[in-house]
C-alpha cells in the first residue's frame, strides 16, 4: 500500500514558480482574452486551489491537512489571488471538483464555490473530482507530497500519456470510486463514466489494454492489481488537484456553466455510512413487531 500524505505536515503551501500551461487543447488563431477561472477540489486527502487563465496556471496552493479544509482554504484562495496580482473581482467564473471522495470535503468545495458565485455573480463548472485527477498528471506538486511509496517508480514508454488511466479513490474496505479516462493528442475521453463499486466488479470489467491504474484507491489494493498484470502508478499520481480540473475545463471550450443560484450538489454516488446506517436501522425496524406499520 503506497504512503499517503501525513497530516501533520504544513497546512498549506502555494507555489508560483513560472506559469505552466496545459499540455495540449490550445486552439490557434484570434481570440479575445481568456477568461480568469479560480478552480478548487477538496474531494481527497489534500485540498488544491489554481487560478488559470487560458491555457496559463498563475498560481497554485494546497492545503496538506484535511482536518484544516474548511479553515484554510479560504485564505488560500486569498493568498493564491494575492501571489498572481489579482483581485477576486477579477476572477470571472469558477471551476470546482464536485467528488466523489470524502464527503466532507466535496461539501466544503461545492459550498466554497457557491459563497464566492454569489458574491461575485459569476458562473461555476462543476467537473468530475475523478477527471481532474485524471487530467493532474504533469501538475506541479509540492515536495511535501512527493513521499516514499511501497510502490515502485515506472518508467513508461512516451506514448503511455495516451494510454487510459484508471482513476480509483478508497471508499474504504473493497470498495473504490471509479473512473476511466483517456486524453489523445487534442482532447479528453472518458472511457469508463464515475461510479462506486467494489474492486472485484472493476476487476470483472472488460478493462482497455494498457490500462494505468492511479489513486488513493489503486494504492489501496496495489497488490491486486499488479496480481492482475496491471501497472500502478506511484503516488502523487491520481490525486485531485484544481489544476487538473482546469485542464479538463480547457479541453471541454463551450461547456455550460451551471444555472445561476441553483442549489447543485456534490456528486456522492452512494450514501454516506450515517445515512446507510439510518437506512439499514429503519429496515430492520419495518422488519420487527415493534418496528410493523398497522393501517
Amino acid at each position: 500500500m503506497g504512503a499517503m500524505p501525513p497530516s501533520e505536515r504544513r497546512d498549506s503551501v502555494a507555489t508560483t514558480d513560472a506559469p505552466s500551461a496545459f499540455p495540449s487543447g490550445s486552439r490557434p488563431g484570434f481570440q479575445a482574452p481568456a477568461p480568469l477561472l479560480l478552480a478548487l477540489d477538496t474531494s481527497g486527502e489534500v485540498g488544491s486551489v489554481a487560478v488559470a487563465r487560458g491555457g496559463q496556471v498563475l498560481a497554485r496552493g494546497m492545503v496538506l491537512d484535511r482536518r484544516e479544509q474548511a479553515a484554510r482554504l479560504v485564505p488560500v484562495i486569498h493568498r493564491v489571488l494575492e501571489e498572481a496580482g489579482l483581485a477576486r473581482q477579477e476572477v470571472d467564473g469558477l471551476v470546482v471538483g464536485r467528488g466523489p471522495g470524502s464527503f466532507t470535503g466535496v461539501r466544503i468545495a461545492a459550498a466554497t464555490a457557491r459563497g464566492i458565485a454569489m458574491a461575485l455573480e459569476c458562473p461555476v463548472w462543476a467537473w468530475s473530482s475523478l477527471a481532474g485527477a485524471a487530467a493532474s498528471h504533469g501538475a506541479e506538486i509540492p515536495d511535501a507530497l512527493r513521499l516514499e511509496s511501497d510502490i515502485p517508480s515506472v518508467e513508461l514508454p512516451k506514448d503511455a500519456e495516451r494510454w487510459p488511466r484508471y482513476v480509483l479513490f478508497d471508499a474504504r474496505a473493497d470498495r473504490v470510486y471509479a473512473g476511466c479516462y483517456r486524453f489523445p493528442a487534442e482532447g479528453m475521453e472518458e472511457l469508463r463514466s464515475p461510479e462506486a463499486l467494489t474492486i472485484d466488479e472493476l476487476l470483472a470489467q472488460d478493462l482497455p489494454g494498457h490500462t494505468l491504474f492511479c489513486g488513493s484507491g489503486a494504492l489501496a489494493h496495489a497488490e491486486l492489481l499488479d496480481g492482475e498484470g496491471f501497472t500502478v502508478l506511484p503516488y502523487p499520481a491520481g490525486l485531485p488537484t484544481a489544476e487538473g480540473l482546469l485542464r479538463v475545463h480547457h479541453l471541454h471550450p463551450g461547456a455550460s456553466p451551471l444555472d445561476p443560484g441553483s442549489r447543485w450538489e456534490p456528486q456522492y454516488l452512494r450514501a454516506s455510512s450515517a445515512e446507510r446506517e439510518f437506512r439499514d436501522r429503519s429496515r430492520e425496524l419495518a422488519g420487527s413487531p415493534e418496528g410493523a406499520v398497522t393501517e
